[in-house]
Order: C-alpha cells, then sequence, then structure tokens
C-alpha cells in the first residue's frame, strides 16, 4: 500500500509544484493566488506543499480558472505530463479585492450570505462552470440586489 501513496505523494507534488511555479511566474502571493481561484488561502497552501492526496472537483476548477490553465492541465500533470505551455494558457482570473479607482472592493457573489446560511447544493459549482463573462453578469445581478437591499 505505500507503494500508491507515495505514488499519489509524487502527483500532487508535480501539480504542487507546477501551481508554484505559475503563480510566482504571475508575481502573486499565496493570498492573491487563493482570491483569484476562490478557494481558501489554507487549501492554497495545501495544493502547492502536495499536504492531501485528493482535492475536491470545484477546488480544481477553481486553480485551473484562476491561473489561466487549460481544462485538463491538473489532469495532465499528475499523468506525468508537463505545466502548461504558454500558447496554452489565458488571461487569469482578476483579483476580486482589487479596488478599481475611486471604488470599493466588488463583493464576491457569495460575501451576502451570514455564517449560518450555505449555498443552495450545486450552486457554487454551476457559478464556477460560467465564462468570466457569465461570472460577470452574475456578479452585477448580485450587486444590483446588494443595492437594492442596503447591503
Amino acid at each position: 500500500m505505500a507503494p500508491v501513496d507515495d505514488d499519489l505523494k509524487q502527483q500532487w507534488q508535480r501539480v504542487g509544484d507546477a501551481v508554484k511555479d505559475r503563480r510566482l511566474a504571475l508575481g502573486w502571493t499565496q493570498q492573491e493566488a487563493a482570491d483569484r481561484s476562490g478557494v481558501s488561502l489554507a487549501t492554497w497552501r495545501l495544493v502547492e506543499s502536495a499536504g492531501r492526496e485528493r482535492f475536491q472537483e470545484l477546488t480544481l476548477r477553481g486553480l485551473v480558472r484562476g491561473l489561466g490553465w487549460p481544462v485538463g492541465a491538473i489532469e495532465r500533470l499528475r499523468a506525468g505530463g508537463a505545466p502548461p505551455a504558454v500558447d496554452e494558457l489565458t488571461e487569469p482570473a482578476p483579483n476580486p479585492n482589487d479596488a478599481d479607482a475611486g471604488r470599493a472592493p466588488r463583493r464576491r457573489a457569495f460575501d451576502y450570505l451570514q455564517p449560518e446560511q450555505s449555498l443552495p447544493a450545486g450552486f457554487a459549482r454551476k457559478y464556477l462552470d460560467l465564462t468570466p463573462e457569465e461570472q460577470g453578469m452574475v456578479q452585477g445581478f448580485m450587486e444590483g440586489l446588494f443595492a437594492r437591499r442596503g447591503l
């Protein structure tokens, strides 16, 4: 059983190394990268350090989108493939905490929830399946709701 654990550790180490290399190439801190990917800082650190043997699909999709990697990049890395080449990369996700000139930082779509509340099952996963443009539309809708409710 130990060889399987070693193999999994090596797979995730390849992923973690590539994630860290991409983050550093973009000049981001771990916190910035986590924010852009929609994952917690603790989860980001676990990915970079290969601190788990598996991660949720939602987490992996957030990483791919945040880093501007193509779909399937993590699976390719785990299988021993190379990190995405420059011509495969897309624009990384924007930092949701960046403020436009004179404007307060945008609220994230789910910031309105109180700690005792949660999203309907599958909503976050469906949100991450949207294109950046579609996510922007959802964001605009949520900001309109916030404004009407005085939040």
